[in-house]
């Protein structure tokens, strides 16, 4: 997460494999891309462009108890 907020847009697995201490090999670059999408489905980040990832844009919550309301928000 902290690499896609230092990013200045959207990056390849890739490009955050090495960023995050792995080697960029296809198994490294493909488990990332699995975990990335999940937190795609997740709402944490978006993927505007195949392949690509950012941050989401996360709303303010109305509820502090719940920081992730709506779950699922991707705007």
């Amino acid at each position: 997460m902290e690499v896609l907020a230092d990013a200045p847009g959207p990056l390849q697995a890739k490009q955050i494999v090495p960023r995050i201490g792995l080697s960029a090999t296809a198994g490294k670059i493909e488990g990332t891309r699995a975990k990335l999408k999940r937190l795609v489905e997740r709402g944490w980040l978006t993927s505007d462009a195949p392949g690509r990832f950012a941050l989401a844009r996360r709303e303010a919550s109305p509820d502090p108890l719940n920081p992730r309301w709506p779950r699922g928000s991707s705007s």
